[in-house]
């Protein structure tokens, strides 16, 4: 089975686990002096460059901004940086007095589902589950999601008028948000217990390593006086 890179593309709660691990389970590096240092591989670099450097170079091109925020996602700042991706596209589709709709859907449809649950969970929430979500603009509103500023509800109002209601993803599922809460927090104590486990079991084994190079090597034995007599 091919290994999921990005979150936009896991299907289950397995994947998006594996996929959070592979990210920020920390991993042990011993240098030639001794030294040992254990850290987190972080997000994936975008060309051997820390991704939001990169995203800095060509935030200018809001296509290319959209689509390497997609790929980190949901990380806080790829929410971010692709609504202001797709607020560019929509001013400009304005000033040229052309259709905007579907990029002003999206940007709602962004903003409900980062309200799902904040960073520390939703990544463990597979995107798959997360984009099937019943999260129009009638059921969800815009007032009540943080990723929207006031000019774009202003927009949404002009196109759609006003929504029967303002919510969040995480108050309409709220039964699945407790769910999901109760199986990551489950999930990373079977993790931590997992941790502590192999931190232990190298702890022992470089004890016993150290303890079998510091034993001093046994005495010869000594022959007794019938070997000797015999010559053995």
């Amino acid at each position: 089975m091919a290994k999921i890179k990005a979150w936009v593309d896991t299907a289950t709660d397995e994947e998006a686990r594996a996929l959070d691990r592979d990210m920020w389970e920390l991993v042990g590096y011993e240098y030639p002096d001794g030294t040992f240092v254990a850290q987190a591989p972080g997000p994936a670099p975008e060309n051997g460059e820390f991704w939001y450097d990169a995203l800095n170079r060509i935030k200018n091109d809001p296509d290319q901004r959209y689509a390497m925020a997609r790929r980190h996602l949901p990380l806080p700042a790829a929410w971010r940086e692709m609504a202001v991706a797709l607020r560019a596209k929509i001013r400009k589709a304005r000033k040229e007095k052309v259709g905007y709709e579907d990029h002003l859907r999206e940007l709602h449809h962004l903003a409900a589902m980062s309200s799902y649950a904040g960073y520390g969970y939703i990544q463990r929430v597979p995107y798959a589950r997360l984009a099937s979500l019943d999260l129009g603009y009638n059921r969800v509103g815009c007032d009540r999601l943080p990723l929207l500023g006031a000019t774009d509800c202003r927009w949404m109002r002009e196109l759609w008028g006003e929504p029967k209601e303002h919510s969040t993803a995480a108050d309409l599922y709220e039964t699945m948000v407790d769910a999901d809460v109760r199986r990551i927090k489950a999930d990373e104590e079977q993790e931590r217990e997992e941790r502590t486990e192999r931190l232990l079991g190298n702890i022992y084994r470089e004890l016993e390593m150290e303890t079998v190079a510091a034993s001093p090597p046994p005495p010869p034995k000594r022959r007794g006086l019938l070997k000797w007599l015999l010559g053995r």
